[in-house]
């Protein structure tokens, strides 16, 4: 994500305040996660994984940290290529949540590289740096090689061209007064993660600064159907499984290719909770369809709009403390398959079956709340559509918005004194609730 370039100033920033063993070794590492054979990405050799419904990403350092933690203590190669892994993650938070940098527009990914080259003659002269990294001698033996295939000749003959001069130009974004900013602030977070590898205290953590992604919907005929697998059970470095539950909103008419990714997951046993009266007008896709276990489960609770904001979640209480929901939670935990289920928008009803489960879990409220409301962006043209046929309704009730979820787990909390104590109060058995958590989880319980 940075530039190779403020890669070594950020490295020879590092080799003026700590001794390493071997400063090429060192600088060669801090390049290597931008070298790639073809066929491969930067993707693969930032070792990066979806967390969070696959709707946030980030870089696995425990899986680099379980391959290599030993030779980063003692290479400075490997040392190098996991500092390069954290510059890039806090380089991503400072161009996008400081500096609101937008790649999904056309064109600004371009822009970005070329302001790069335009203030590479600054950063090279401002921190002294010479186009003297040389490939390590025997570096195809190297454990490394294991994990990727590199075409590190070819990366440092391309290399070569930054430390030539470019016309002197405008820049369209990053300047150098950014670079210099971002320089220093990444030599201080990697000083302190230097000390943390040596005294084998917590080192950054990939979970806390993964960085969202566009939202992520599974199936080609619904808006809102996503993943319950990835999110962080806290206290813990394990997730959620994916491909074990599935929310989503109504599918009238799933595609051949929706039922095969569904049928190849194993994601075949289906919960509709919407009301009989819906099902009557708009059945469900899924009723009938080969190879799939199709039950409907009616809440009516939570199927109209609330008389108010206020109202919204006391609304979801009545959600949970339905009289059919300890039968959608018993599917849940008997189901021998993955289990997809869902209402009519995935907003309400499935939004707090999702909440509670994922809680019962073990996953944070912030996460919890940042799974409900990217039912906001998936259901964008829905809730334009409602607006524009409904004109009189009040949308801030329809929108989500984390207020509504955050009250409804606080009114949990008051009632029943913990997500354990409401599955117990509404008659789900603790083993019951145990084959929940492990359907989605180790279980914690």
């Amino acid at each position: 994500m940075a530039s190779r370039i403020i890669h070594l100033a950020i490295t020879n920033g590092l080799i003026k305040n700590y001794q390493f063993k071997d400063a090429n070794r060192l600088k060669f590492g801090a390049i290597l996660p931008d070298v790639y054979a073809a066929g491969k990405s930067t993707a693969d050799s930032h070792f990066k994984i979806g967390v969070c419904g696959n709707n946030k990403r980030t870089y696995d350092f425990t899986r680099f940290k379980a391959l290599f933690s030993d030779l980063m203590k003692n290479d400075d190669l490997y040392l190098g290529y996991y500092l390069h892994l954290v510059q890039d993650i806090l380089f991503r938070h400072y161009v996008y949540d400081e500096y609101h940098w937008n790649p999904t527009v056309p064109g600004n990914v371009e822009r970005l590289h070329r302001d790069y080259s335009i203030i590479n003659s600054y950063v090279i002269k401002k921190y002294g740096l010479l186009d003297d990294v040389e490939i390590p001698e025997d570096f195809e033996q190297e454990p490394i090689n294991a994990a990727f295939s590199f075409e590190a000749f070819r990366f440092m003959q391309e290399m070569k061209a930054d430390f030539k001069p470019v016309a002197e130009e405008d820049v369209f974004f990053f300047t150098r007064k950014m670079a210099d900013e971002f320089i220093r602030r990444a030599v201080s977070f990697c000083m302190e993660e230097l000390q943390a590898i040596y005294s084998d205290a917590e080192t950054m953590d990939e979970y806390r600064y993964a960085w969202k992604n566009i939202p992520r919907v599974l199936l080609k005929t619904t808006l809102n159907t996503r993943e319950l697998g990835g999110y962080r059970i806290q206290g813990e470095k394990v997730y959620t499984r994916f491909n074990a539950l599935i929310r989503s909103d109504i599918q009238k008419y799933p595609s051949e290719e929706d039922l095969d990714f569904l049928r190849r997951n194993n994601i075949t046993t289906i919960i509709d909770m919407r009301g009989s009266q819906d099902v009557l007008r708009a059945p469900s896709g899924f009723a009938g369809a080969v190879g799939f276990e199709y039950h409907n489960v009616p809440i009516d609770e939570g199927s109209g709009v609330p008389e108010s904001v206020e109202a919204v979640p006391d609304s979801y209480l009545a959600i949970a403390t339905a009289r059919n929901m300890p039968e959608v939670f018993r599917l849940i935990a008997t189901s021998k398959t993955g289990v997809m289920f869902n209402c009519t928008a995935g907003k309400d009803r499935t939004g707090v079956v999702s909440a509670l489960i994922l809680w019962l879990c073990g996953v944070g409220k912030e996460d919890i709340l940042f799974d409900y409301m990217l039912t906001k962006e998936c259901n964008r043209e829905r809730f334009e559509l409602i607006h524009k046929n409904y004109p009189g309704i009040d949308m801030s009730i329809v929108i989500p918005n984390e207020g509504y979820m955050g009250r409804f787990l606080d009114l949990i909390e008051q009632q029943y004194g913990s997500v354990q104590g409401y599955f117990t109060a509404i008659g789900i058995t603790e083993k019951e609730q145990r084959a929940i958590r492990s359907k989605l989880a180790d279980d914690t319980g």
